[in-house]
């Protein structure tokens, strides 16, 4: 698993589409109104009130001219004995090409490849991407970490979709895997697509669908065992970093 990718499966958790608060007699502002800054304002104020969030993935990578596909599952929750400073669990299922899960407790990192019989333990704060799961969190600001701007429209691996907007991120900070993030969101500032690319060319595109927003039980603690859990084949190698 790329350190690029790594990164990426923690800062796609933007997708959130909590309605706005109602401005009396007040029509919302077009996108073309909205600057791209306020725009991402409006996201993260969502994100920060995530109690859980489902979505289904696709994944497109393309390294050195190889294109890589993949697709799986994702579950962000949030609950009183899972969260501290706003922290939370993100798991990521992933069926294609391989079946991998990924889990971020707010802690630890666990990555585990059945087919490798190997499971792969660091801690959140010697990551890279710890930075963005604390911004996903609300820890941390995207205005303090990233320069807003228009989106470049020749920053695409595949076609765009459809009548949604763009808005592209570049860390105020030399960033040792990021070097720029485009996201693609519509009028109700709901993420549909993510593109990373690093230092290197390499390029990450996410794509989501089926997402579901705050409509698992709260405070359920058979869920967040659920989410914690891997059934390890026997002889599986755990690797802590």
């Amino acid at each position: 698993m790329s350190n690029l990718l790594r990164l990426l499966v923690i800062v796609l958790l933007l997708t959130v589409t909590a309605a706005l608060p109602n401005r009396a007699k007040a029509a919302p502002p077009s996108a073309d109104t909205v600057s791209p800054a306020t725009r991402v304002l409006q996201v993260q104020k969502k994100y920060q009130q995530l109690r859980s969030l489902e979505f289904d993935f696709a994944q497109t990578t393309q390294t050195g001219g190889r294109i890589k596909q993949g697709s799986g599952h994702a579950t962000f929750y949030r609950s009183a004995k899972t969260t501290s400073d706003g922290a939370g669990i993100m798991r990521w299922n992933y069926s294609e090409p391989i079946a991998q899960i990924i889990i971020n407790d707010g802690k630890e990192l666990s990555v585990y490849t059945p087919q490798d019989k190997q499971l792969l333990v660091s801690p959140v704060q010697d990551l890279e991407s710890d930075i963005t799961y604390a911004i996903f969190t609300g820890t941390k600001g995207l205005l303090d970490e990233f320069a807003v701007s228009a989106a470049d429209a020749l920053f695409l691996l595949n076609t765009p979709p459809a009548a949604l907007d763009a808005v592209l991120l570049i860390p105020r900070e030399p960033h040792p895997q990021v070097k720029r993030i485009q996201l693609w969101l519509n009028a109700d500032h709901t993420l549909h697509r993510l593109l990373m690319e690093d230092h290197f060319g390499a390029l990450t595109e996410l794509t989501f669908s089926q997402v579901r927003f705050n409509t698992l039980p709260a405070n359920d603690p058979r869920l967040v065992r659920s989410l914690l859990q891997l059934d390890l084949a026997p002889g599986t190698e755990i690797i802590r970093q």
